[in-house]
């Protein structure tokens, strides 16, 4: 035991030891500020600043929603004028066939006067259905319908809302209810018209004539783009039954009067595509060129 306490006696006069003692106890106190600066202090907020900082929040979602409306507001002002661009051309379309069609209506009714004339006299034309008259109305097709695919294809995609002018929505509604309306009808009732009176040529008529043309006409290349181009042919009545013959003469006749009936309708139809073709330049400025 005696050297241990030499050497802790021995300490106190040891600079050595002296050193390192006074450096631990200047460490220490460094030691326990750092502990000390460890946990920063942290100010509440207040009021205002939350307030402010919810203000900030809400104008930056809003001003987001806004430009996200705007920018859609203008996508759906470009779909409009297209699905306007297409409707005009097309109605363009329309009006040029609802003029031809007319055309090809004033031009069958002389002749099927003519036709009910040589049917219902027809001792006076040897019983011969004359094909100068005959053949136009068995080739010439009248009957046109326009597939609306522009407003078909609004209404099935749900872009109606995209028309904000709701007087052109509404004569866009207008032209497609009357022509899947009162054209459709008024178009079955022509081909009703137009199939009584083949059916009579089959009862009442000597084909063979006929036959032969229809081969030559589809060797025709002329004819076989279309079916007016094609030769006259006549076609001799083999039946001289009065009764009959009157039936045959009085098809015509009908057929005409549908005829004059579908004109007129085409006539609306045209009067409606050219108010809307009208309208719709004026408010959309499109030319439909």
């Amino acid at each position: 035991m005696e050297p241990e306490e030499n050497m802790q006696g021995a300490g106190n006069g040891n600079p050595v030891i002296n050193d390192l003692t006074q450096e631990r106890k200047n460490i220490e106190p460094e030691t326990k500020n750092m502990e000390v600066h460890h946990h920063p202090h942290v100010e509440k907020k207040n009021f205002k600043e939350y307030l402010l900082e919810g203000l900030m929040i809400f104008v930056a979602v809003t001003m987001g929603f806004i430009a996200e409306s705007i920018r859609e507001h203008v996508n759906d002002k470009g779909k409009e004028k297209e699905y306007l661009s297409s409707l005009v051309q097309e109605l363009k379309y329309d009006t040029a066939q609802y003029n031809i069609v007319t055309g090809k209506i004033l031009y069958l009714r002389p002749l099927l006067d003519s036709l009910y004339m040589n049917v219902s006299e027809a001792p006076k034309f040897s019983y011969t259905l004359l094909g100068r008259w005959n053949t136009p109305i068995n080739e010439t097709r009248l009957v046109y319908m326009p597939t609306l695919p522009t407003i078909q294809q609004l209404k099935s995609s749900g872009n109606l809302r995209l028309i904000e002018n709701k007087e052109v929505l509404r004569m866009m509604m207008d032209y497609d209810s009357y022509i899947e309306g009162t054209m459709q009808s008024e178009a079955v009732n022509i081909k009703a018209a137009t199939e009584k009176i083949y059916a009579k040529e089959d009862d009442l008529c000597d084909e063979s004539r006929f036959n032969e043309e229809t081969d030559h006409n589809m060797q025709d290349s002329a004819a076989q783009y279309n079916m007016e181009n094609g030769s006259v042919y006549n076609m001799r009545l083999v039946v001289h039954d009065p009764v009959k013959l009157n039936e045959f003469a009085n098809s015509f006749i009908n057929y005409k009067s549908r005829n004059w009936g579908y004109y007129t309708n085409i006539n609306t139809a045209r009067q409606k595509a050219t108010a809307l073709i009208k309208l719709v330049r004026a408010e959309y400025g499109i030319d439909g060129n």
